[in-house]
């Protein structure tokens, strides 16, 4: 058994093709989801510095757990599964929680002046296909996880890639400040284009087709924040609060592929509208990797995404959320309220000098959440943030 997990800091997830997007070209993403599965409601489970944690330990930000956290890489040492990390700049505190086996640091630059193969998300690639390589002859079960930034500043060439499109419209982009190319959307679709330009190698090269072992693939990131945040701030100001937990910021990309494994043979171009959170990943892995000693841990336990997409299993009703502080939000099928002050849960919420604290949001219809109608449905506000849990942990 051999899994790879590629992981970005941060990805919008509007701005990949299998998502939507039909200006930036990013044929490494679309064709893995051709192959495998796109989930369109993938949500993560906090935001700041404990981003990704839910990783590792399966268990929700949100509630308490029942014992102390295990993390994934001790989980499946127990399991003789051998876990590796590669990844680029400063480890954070989410990831040094895993416990890998065994971590490359490798580092890269972006900016005009650099080359396409020093980006981050390079070298992490070609450290991992280096790794890979040496590793054909190895029977043992493994997971190589690489992770990097998300989408910055790229090279010359890559930087303006996306330039026609906007001067076709009769924007001159000619003499942008640093600041304004840093925000504009034509370099990140830029730097996007990139990235699934490494992605494919990775995919392409022999660091995933190591020994003909079932392989799983999982692409996803820890935020999906991206340049319309920037954008729709300043456009409708009145919208940061829902900014802060947004569906841009919180609804990130998850993209599954599954080869040469009996037991999910019919994973090839499938889309999930099922609800499903970052706290999945532990279980998913323990699923894969067939470890049966895993037990649920908590009242909130992540749920294997390979049974989300092959059994028959209710689907979830709501998802929650928090940035790590006071605000938290809940999302549903139809509806996205966030709380976004800490308000007594004996207080009567139904009332108006209340609901000047959140925002909610008609979904899917409202897309960017900008049509706050909280004070128009004080009831569904009351519902719903009553099936928020506590304080965070």
């Amino acid at each position: 058994m051999q899994a790879v997990i590629v992981s970005f800091d941060s990805l919008a997830t509007n701005s990949l093709g299998c998502y939507g997007n039909e200006w930036i070209e990013t044929p490494s993403f679309d064709q893995l989801a051709a192959t495998g599965a796109v989930f369109d409601r993938h949500f993560l489970d906090t935001l700041g510095p404990m981003a990704g944690m839910a990783w590792s330990t399966g268990q929700h930000s949100l509630l308490p757990a029942n014992s102390p956290p295990i993390s994934i890489g001790s989980l499946l040492r127990t399991g003789n599964v051998e876990s590796q990390l590669i990844a680029a700049g400063d480890l954070q505190c989410w990831q040094q929680s895993f416990e890998f086996d065994n971590v490359i640091r490798v580092h890269g630059r972006e900016g005009i002046g650099t080359k396409p193969d020093e980006i981050p998300f390079a070298e992490v690639v070609k450290a991992a296909i280096s790794e890979r390589k040496q590793s054909t002859t190895t029977k043992q079960a493994k997971l190589l996880w690489v992770h990097a930034p998300g989408p910055g500043i790229p090279p010359e060439g890559f930087d303006a890639l996306y330039f026609e499109d906007f001067e076709e419209r009769g924007q001159d982009l000619s003499d942008l400040s640093d600041e304004e190319r840093s925000r504009h959307p034509a370099v990140y679709a830029g730097s996007v284009s990139l990235l699934d330009h490494w992605l494919g190698e990775l995919l392409a090269q022999g660091a995933t087709d190591v020994v003909e072992e079932p392989l799983l693939v999982i692409v996803t990131a820890a935020t999906g924040f991206g340049w319309q945040q920037i954008k729709q701030s300043k456009l409708n100001p009145a919208s940061s609060k829902a900014l802060t937990l947004g569906d841009q910021l919180t609804r990130i990309p998850l993209v599954l592929s599954v080869t040469r494994d009996a037991r999910f043979p019919n994973l090839n171009s499938l889309r999930s509208d099922r609800l499903v959170q970052t706290c999945d990943l532990a279980p998913t892995l323990i699923d894969w990797f067939d470890l049966a000693h895993f037990t649920d841990q908590g009242p909130y336990p992540g749920r294997s995404w390979l049974r989300e997409l092959t059994e028959d299993v209710p689907a979830r009703s709501a998802v929650w959320y928090g940035d790590g502080l006071q605000t938290k939000a809940i999302r549903t099928n139809d509806w996205l309220c966030i709380q976004a002050n800490a308000i007594d849960s004996q207080v009567d919420l139904s009332q108006s000098n209340q609901t000047n604290q959140t925002a909610l949001f008609f979904k899917p219809e409202d897309i960017w959440d900008v049509n706050d109608i909280a004070s128009q449905q004080p009831e569904v506000v009351a519902e719903l943030l009553s099936q928020i849990p506590g304080k965070s942990r």
